[in-house]
């Protein structure tokens, strides 16, 4: 007998309602799969565990993960399809909520009380979502990014297509990314970045630095020139910084970089106190971390961007945009309208 394919195994595992990961690491050909045979929640308050590890954004340890003994993996080749434009509903009432905490923020900034803010928004898209089907397109899409399908029945359904790394440890080798500013994609790949692009990423990227630093002498950290990395139909600056370390903690590591400025803010605590007094969203596991850990020397960690959760009534979207003093709030608006289409390309 031949054994399951992909899909067989994901509508299988989807109807019994058992935990279970399905995900692709960026520019890779294997789809691994791992379940559980009862719907337990398992935690964990670091990364000696092996699994593929979900953490929500405020609370990010301890977190849920998911066994790899139970461990699959296919050589899928995702099916090609026709790409549809897809518009995210707009509510008047969320951009006008939206253009407030934006202005409420850059009065903060002003002040000095923060260099730089990551706001939040979500969408919810009413519209049957055939789950298999999103996940494959999402393969399709996104060869660059980590693409995944997570389903508990305790802790939701979530699925993305991530462009950033949090980090990745092999064999002692450490690998980040400082990953800010957003343009749309273009045929001709010329860009033209502005002063509150590159201010924005040299925060995020100066920030990585010191944080690394903290943990590892200066002369062992390697940081590449900016450049242009592309996520899909969007753009963005980026760094990418390497450590060569023996022993690495990788729990403090965690620690350390989680949130990233990227998705929170300068100065990091500061920004997570103004986020919970005034952004009014349960981010949930948006901006959270995950990835498969295959022990404390094979990590490969997320930031989970670009993502969504499945529920009975259709899709919650999850967009955010970085706000500093050069932001104007109408183009910020657009960003997330346009980071929006990296999943709704793909309904």
């Amino acid at each position: 007998m031949s054994k399951p394919g992909l899909e067989e195994v994901f509508n299988q595992l989807l109807s019994a309602d058992q935990p279970f990961v399905f995900y692709r690491l960026p520019k890779g050909k294997t789809v691994h799969c791992h379940f559980q045979e009862d719907a337990s929640m398992t935690l964990t308050d670091d990364l000696k565990i092996k699994g593929f590890v979900m953490s929500r954004f405020d609370s990010p340890l301890p977190a849920v993960y998911i066994s790899d003994k139970n461990h699959l993996q296919f050589e899928y080749e995702p099916p090609a399809f026709e790409l549809k434009e897809q518009r995210a509903s707009i509510h008047s009432e969320n951009k006008t909520s939206f253009i407030n905490i934006i202005n409420i923020t850059k009065k903060a900034i002003a002040s000095g009380r923060l260099k730089k803010l990551v706001v939040a928004r979500k969408i919810t898209q009413k519209e049957e979502v055939d789950a298999l089907q999103f996940f494959t397109h999402l393969l399709t899409l996104y060869p660059n990014a980590m693409v995944y399908f997570w389903h508990h029945p305790k802790a939701e359904t979530w699925v993305g297509a991530s462009p950033e790394q949090l980090f990745s440890v092999h064999s002692g080798r450490l690998t980040t990314m400082a990953l800010a500013g957003t343009l749309p994609h273009n045929p001709e790949e010329e860009y033209h970045w502005g002063d509150k692009e590159k201010t924005e990423q040299g925060w995020v990227k100066e920030t990585l630095e010191r944080d690394l630093q903290d943990l590892f002498p200066s002369s062992v950290i390697k940081c590449s020139e900016t450049f242009t990395r592309r996520a899909g139909n969007l753009v963005h600056l980026c760094n990418e910084l390497s450590v060569e370390a023996q022993n690495i903690n990788t729990t403090l590591l965690l620690k350390k970089l989680h949130p990233t400025p990227a998705v929170g803010g300068i100065p990091v605590d500061e920004g997570m106190r103004f986020l919970a007094d005034h952004e009014n969203l349960d981010r949930a596991y948006y901006t959270g971390f995950f990835g498969p850990v295959i022990g404390e020397d094979q990590i490969d960690l997320f930031v989970n961007l670009r993502c969504a959760q499945i529920i009975s009534e259709g899709l919650v979207l999850y967009v955010g945009a970085g706000i500093t003093k050069d932001s104007e709030p109408e183009k910020e608006w657009e960003e997330t309208q346009n980071k929006s289409k990296t999943l709704l390309a793909a309904l």
